[in-house]
């Protein structure tokens, strides 16, 4: 993800109005209008348009999912939500990201069960912002992993990688399934049963 992170003291828009609110209903307001995620105590990330080889990524996960869930390589019909879905912190705290691919099951028909059916979420570092690499490669997915989110997808721009992490038994955490460069296929094991083609993913400008 591209973004800049501000305190919310130190952000433009935070006039003394807005510092009324906590951060979580500053938060939902700047949602109306510009992409946020409340990642820490204290710490909103707005959300830049992200460059072209990200969206392009992007783009192209959501065509494999789509088409294998249409053409019956997968079991089960898949919706795809691309930075569009608000995902909460499983603490309690308010707090939440908004991935850049969240895979849930179509059948879903209320936001709970929609949270429930969350089978796999995808993140596309952003090699412009150190920040938010380091969120993506190693805050989120421990966040992801606490809230039960079953496979987490890293694409690395800026090693033109990817690595397939999914919750290990006995203990808390992801582990390493399966890892590649662009050009190698990721596997996505059960409930997916199919492999996401990488050639075609840009490598960034």
């Amino acid at each position: 993800m591209d973004s800049g992170e501000h305190s919310w003291e130190e952000h433009p828009l935070a006039q003394p109005a807005v510092i009324e609110h906590d951060l979580r209903q500053y938060a939902d307001q700047l949602l109306e209008t510009t992409r946020v995620e409340y990642v820490d105590e204290g710490v909103l990330l707005i959300m830049n348009p992200p460059a072209l080889p990200h969206r392009l990524i992007v783009r192209r996960l959501n065509e494999a999912i789509v088409v294998a869930s249409y053409t019956g390589a997968t079991p089960t019909k898949w919706a795809v939500n691309s930075e569009n879905y608000q995902w909460e912190l499983a603490d309690g705290s308010g707090r939440f990201y908004v991935p850049d691919v969240v895979v849930t099951e179509q059948t879903a028909a209320t936001p709970e069960e929609e949270r429930d059916s969350i089978a796999l979420i995808v993140e596309v570092t952003s090699p412009a912002s150190a920040d938010t690499v380091y969120n993506d490669r190693v805050i989120k997915p421990a966040q992801y992993a606490k809230g039960g989110v079953p496979l987490y997808l890293l694409v690395d721009q800026e090693r033109t990688a990817w690595s397939l992490h999914g919750l290990a038994a006995g203990k808390p955490g992801y582990q390493v399934l399966a890892a590649g460069e662009y050009g190698d296929s990721v596997p996505l094991p059960s409930p997916f049963g199919f492999s996401i083609p990488t050639d075609a993913w840009p490598k960034p400008e």
